[in-house]
């Protein structure tokens, strides 16, 4: 998502870049097709599922065999009340109905149960910034425009004075909460780029990168996998670190 994003800013991103992520997802969905429609086969669920989607969206790669499997699982796996559910407890980035939810909506062809997701983030109180974000996305892909206008609101009243945004109220301020909620204010179109509260948070991102052009997050999720290296820096913090990064490069380059 944020290499083609930044692609489509003008950065010189290359298109094979952004083929290997693709590449990965398919390649790693694609010898469970079979079980997809089924509700089966997707480690970390509908998030798992609608993230792969999401990514593959935003590459532009055309449907095929695995990306409708995909759809079609999760179809198979919203809930009655309109939801999709984090069967996982790993803050912020796994730990949200709402992201669930709204992952789901951006995942599937428009029908009676974009509507049903609506209505439940609509009705549903968000608590964390991970919550609010996502209720402003989700409301946009389902072209709920006053309920996401209300919904925006609500996140932008969040920002503090220096511009940042936290995970949670008694938390300090961090480049994932401030990078998603900047994206999610941009792309719902109640934040302007030039206006003077994305400005503040611009500046409180580029005032809080790394000389090597992270940014870094220190975890509050408890491990549940053995830990290995993925040669992002940052040490056992490089996961939540590397989505952090994705986000204030978003929120950097808005459209």
């Amino acid at each position: 998502m944020t290499l083609s994003h930044a692609k489509r800013a003008g950065l010189p991103v290359g298109d094979d870049a952004i083929s290997a992520q693709s590449k990965f997802t398919l390649e790693y969905f694609s010898d469970r097709k079979d079980r997809l429609p089924k509700g089966e086969g997707v480690p970390g669920g509908s998030y798992s599922a609608g993230y792969a989607l999401a990514g593959l969206a935003a590459a532009q790669e055309s449907a095929n065999e695995t990306s409708k499997a995909l759809v079609q699982y999760l179809l198979k796996k919203q809930n009655k009340d309109g939801s999709w559910r984090i069967g996982t407890h790993r803050p912020p980035l796994e730990d949200s109905h709402f992201t669930a939810t709204a992952l789901g909506i951006k995942g599937t062809p428009k029908g009676t149960h974009t509507q049903q997701a609506a209505n439940w983030l609509k009705q549903t109180k968000a608590k964390s910034t991970e919550d609010h974000t996502f209720k402003v996305l989700g409301l946009h892909w389902a072209k709920a425009e006053q309920e996401k206008t209300a919904a925006a609101k609500v996140l932008l009243k969040l920002q503090r004075s220096d511009g940042s945004w936290a995970q949670l109220p008694n938390m300090k301020s961090d480049a994932y909460a401030t990078g998603q909620a900047l994206t999610a204010l941009n792309q719902s179109s109640l934040l302007k780029a030039d206006s003077s509260q994305y400005k503040r948070g611009m500046a409180w991102l580029l005032k809080n990168q790394k000389a090597d052009g992270s940014w870094l997050v220190k975890t509050r999720s408890k491990p549940i996998q053995k830990y290995f290296e993925s040669g992002f820096p940052h040490g056992k913090d490089q996961f939540i670190s590397i989505s952090a990064t994705c986000w204030a490069v978003m929120a950097l380059l808005p459209q």
